[in-house]
């Protein structure tokens, strides 16, 4: 499975190689080296957008670019150390890939910006929280303020209202409050980001994480370390196997012609 920031850097790579291959084209006229260039990876590209920042960019782009040159190229020696990168900092690479490609006018940008989406729904779903605490309050949010409006509507019915109409009335008003809450509240404790097309597989899913990127972990039970060892060994096991079985009959055997009453009991 490919992560959210090392797609975001292939899409950085793509998007920054023709812009740098045309400016060293136009500005140097090394045909070349802008050969050479269209085979660069990112951090290639950025370390050559850094050193010769003056001589092709300064123009172009403005300081601020810079800076998340310098910004980006720091991510990613994290990333190729395989650093811990926790949500804010994936958000944060995955935004400065987006402003960096907007700069140079990239087709790549649409694949960060959709890769940035789903950072931030993810960023927003832990900064909510999602605990008991919480479930809780969402269920019964809704109740009370339902139930609050249809006491006030009924208490206003039955005071300028007629005996037996307004309480008839009144009635119906706090049960479909009721209903409405409780519709409400099983829309809340089903709470889900909806149907939608995970960026890495393209399947459809109703949750946040892929379940097909990222299915569940396997623990090895210990049939599985058996058979483990089985395949590790190769035929070694069933070469013992195979010598034990000879050994306990060639003494079956003997055994036998030791005892010739035996094999008539």
């Amino acid at each position: 499975m490919k992560d959210s920031v090392s797609e975001a850097l292939n899409s950085l790579a793509a998007g920054l190689r023709p812009y740098v291959a045309s400016r060293v084209t136009s500005v140097l006229r090394d045909t070349e080296l802008a050969d050479e260039i269209m085979a660069w990876d990112a951090q290639g590209l950025m370390i050559f957008m850094w050193e010769r920042w003056n001589d092709l960019f300064r123009n172009e782009l403005s300081f601020v670019e810079r800076s998340l040159i310098s910004e980006l190229r720091d991510f990613r020696n994290r990333w190729a150390h395989q650093d811990r990168f926790d949500e804010f900092d994936v958000y944060r690479v995955l935004d400065d890939i987006a402003r960096l490609l907007k700069a140079v006018n990239s087709g790549e940008l649409a694949t960060v910006t959709h890769l940035r989406a789903e950072s931030l729904h993810r960023l927003w779903l832990q900064e909510l929280g999602d605990d008991e605490r919480h479930r809780k309050a969402r269920v019964r949010w809704p109740y009370i303020l339902c139930g609050a409006s249809g006491v006030a509507i009924g208490s206003t019915i039955l005071a300028f209202g007629s005996l037996p109409w307004s309480l008839i009335l009144a009635s119906l008003v706090f049960l479909a409050m009721m209903r409405i809450a409780f519709l409400q509240s099983t829309r809340e404790s089903h709470r889900s980001p909806g149907p939608h097309e995970c960026s890495h597989c393209g399947r459809i899913i109703y949750s946040v994480d892929c379940p097909y990127c990222s299915p569940p972990v396997h623990e090895p039970s210990s049939r599985d370390s058996r058979d483990a060892s089985v395949s590790v060994t190769g035929h070694r096991p069933s070469f013992r196997a195979t010598h034990d079985i000879a050994t306990a009959r060639h003494e079956d055997s003997s055994s036998i012609q030791a005892d010739p009453f035996r094999k008539a009991k």
